[in-house]
C-alpha cells in the first residue's frame, strides 16, 4: 500500500515514516463496478486517492446528457479542490472498473499537512495540473472541431518512444463523451481520418499511417 502512496503525484517525494502516516490516516476500501463515490452537489466531506482501478468523472446536464472530465486511474487523487472549498462535488465519481482506493477527511489531511508541508506543495502542483486539464478540455470543446481533438487524442494515447500504433482503452460511447460529442460524430471523424491515409483501424487497434500530418490536425490544421 505504502508504494501506491509513493507512486500517486501527491505523495511523491514523501519519505517512508511519512507516507506510513499517510496510510495511517487515509481510510482503504473496495469499490465494485458501477459503484459511485460521490454524486454531483453532494456535499464535500472527504478526497480519493486511486490505489488501482479507474474512475470515471463526470458532469450530468438536466436533460441527462453527460460529460467526462477525467478518466482517473492509479496515483491519481480527486475530489480535493471542492473539499479544501468546503463545498459541494461540482462532478459525479463512478468507478468504471473495481477499483482500490484510500480517502482522507478534511481533518485528518490538514493534521497531515501540518506534520509534512511538502505535502502542501505537491498539493498546489496537483491541482494546477487539474486546472491545467480543464482549461484544455474547454478550450478544445468550444474552439476545436471533432477531427481535430480526435487526433489530439491519439496523440496523447502514443507512447513515448517510436511507435504507430494504438490500443484503445475505452468504448466509444466513453471517448465520445471525453471528446464533447456524440458518438455518431465521432465515427465519422474516425472515418474522415482514414479516408485520407492518416490512420488506419482495425477494432479497437489505430495504425497512425502518417504521423506528421496527424500532428498537423491536432494543431488545428483542416483535413
Amino acid at each position: 500500500m505504502t508504494k501506491h502512496l509513493a507512486d500517486s503525484i501527491l505523495f511523491s517525494g514523501i519519505d517512508s515514516k511519512g507516507l506510513k502516516l499517510i496510510e495511517q490516516a487515509g481510510k482503504y476500501f473496495t469499490a465494485e463496478k458501477g459503484n459511485f463515490l460521490f454524486f454531483q452537489d453532494d456535499p464535500a466531506d472527504r478526497f480519493y486517492v486511486i490505489i488501482s482501478g479507474k474512475v470515471k468523472i463526470g458532469k450530468t446536464s438536466p436533460d441527462g446528457k453527460e460529460q467526462i472530465l477525467m478518466m482517473a486511474g492509479p496515483g491519481d487523487s480527486f475530489g480535493e479542490a471542492a473539499l479544501f472549498a468546503g463545498k459541494i462535488y461540482p462532478a459525479n465519481a463512478e468507478a468504471v472498473i473495481k477499483s482500490e482506493l484510500m480517502y482522507f477527511t478534511h481533518e485528518k489531511f490538514m493534521a497531515l499537512i501540518h506534520a509534512n508541508p511538502s505535502i502542501a506543495v505537491n498539493m498546489i502542483a496537483r491541482l494546477s495540473m487539474l486546472l491545467h486539464h480543464l482549461t484544455r478540455l474547454i478550450q478544445r470543446i468550444s474552439l476545436e472541431d471533432v477531427s481535430t481533438r480526435l487526433a489530439g487524442y491519439i496523440i496523447g494515447l502514443l507512447p513515448e518512444q517510436e511507435c504507430d500504433i494504438v490500443v484503445l482503452t475505452e468504448k466509444k460511447m466513453v471517448m465520445a463523451s471525453l471528446l464533447g460529442t456524440i458518438p455518431e460524430t465521432l465515427s465519422r471523424a474516425f472515418s474522415r481520418l482514414s479516408e485520407v491515409g492518416i490512420i488506419s483501424v482495425h477494432g479497437q487497434q489505430i495504425s497512425i499511417l502518417d504521423r506528421s500530418r496527424l500532428g498537423e490536425i491536432a494543431s488545428g490544421e483542416k483535413i
